[in-house]
């Protein structure tokens, strides 16, 4: 046998394998992808009665999502009560801490089911012990995940009870927003996932990846349920979303996640909005290292 024969015979087949499993690689991160919890695998263990929903979170869950999932609620003859502190978040405890103040409100309200709506409000420097950790440091993500763990096991409550659904920021303009909500995103949806892999009852909404294009600038127009093309779903501001965008987009969603755990709920058709099945095509796509195509954004 030649000398280049012989090179060819040793390592063809070693050219060949790493071909394959870089080939399969993308289907093997889709898989993962697809195996993830389903919300109702995390329902709360509760004997006797329905459980008992509460929200807590910043300006959005005040004013925006946290009254729409009063109404969606409702119509599933659900009770849904809520607090929010406007302008909060995990990035400023020295304004409000959340993680310290969460155990109190589990006491107080004694809720089975918690929804939590925060990230927005973070684009922005860290505030550690008196002192600045600036966005751009590099251990900004790592104390940042730290603070998600935080909330997620001061809510959960003793073995991890609840059920915890979060919801992450929805995209809208803006220089900083545009660069720090898909970082502050990957971080609360990694810590969620981590949270429940670990045996914590906790599923994440995707508000981010349905209200951003496949080049992760905010939507201006999406096509919602019941319509044939896509609508406006900002306000005049161009920032926040219209109370259809809200409702189809966040809150009903987020409802879809809770209603297995309830006994004789039906699980409504118009509830399964188009954000469900976008966000988890979207994912699919995200995690393969592609986006797919989307409505008009800026």
């Amino acid at each position: 046998m030649s000398r280049l024969a012989l090179t060819l015979a040793v390592f063809l087949p070693f050219f060949a394998a790493h071909a394959r499993a870089d080939d399969a690689a993308p289907e093997e991160e889709a898989a993962k992808v697809e195996e993830a919890p389903k919300p109702e695998d995390k329902c709360p263990k509760i004997k006797g009665k329905d459980p008992v929903v509460y929200g807590i979170g910043g300006s959005t869950m005040g004013s925006l999502l946290g009254p729409m999932l009063k109404t969606v609620f409702a119509e599933h003859k659900v009770t849904f009560k809520r607090w929010g502190k406007a302008s909060s978040g995990l990035a400023r405890p020295d304004f409000h801490d959340w993680p310290a103040t969460a155990p109190e409100l589990m006491e107080t309200h004694q809720p089975d089911i918690v929804i939590i709506s925060l990230g927005t409000n973070d684009y922005q420097p860290l505030w550690v012990d008196g002192n600045w950790v600036k966005q751009e440091d590099e251990n900004w993500d790592k104390l940042y995940g730290e603070r998600v763990d935080a909330l997620l096991a001061a809510v959960a409550g003793k073995n991890k009870r609840r059920m915890i659904i979060w919801s992450g920021p929805y995209a809208f303009e803006g220089p900083n927003a545009e660069v720090r909500a898909p970082i502050v995103n990957r971080i609360m949806r990694e810590r969620v996932e981590a949270f429940a892999a670990a045996g914590g009852r906790a599923v994440f909404h995707d508000a981010y990846t349905v209200t951003s294009d496949d080049k992760g600038k905010p939507l201006d127009e999406a096509v919602l349920p019941g319509r044939k093309k896509a609508v406006e779903i900002r306000t005049k501001d161009k920032v926040h979303l219209t109370s259809d965008a809200v409702r189809h987009l966040l809150a009903e969603p987020i409802v879809e996640m809770t209603l297995p755990c309830f006994a004789k709920k039906e699980r409504g058709t118009k509830a399964r909005s188009a954000g469900t099945e976008a966000t988890k095509a979207k994912r699919n796509k995200v995690d393969k290292g592609t986006r797919g195509s989307q409505p008009k954004g800026r």
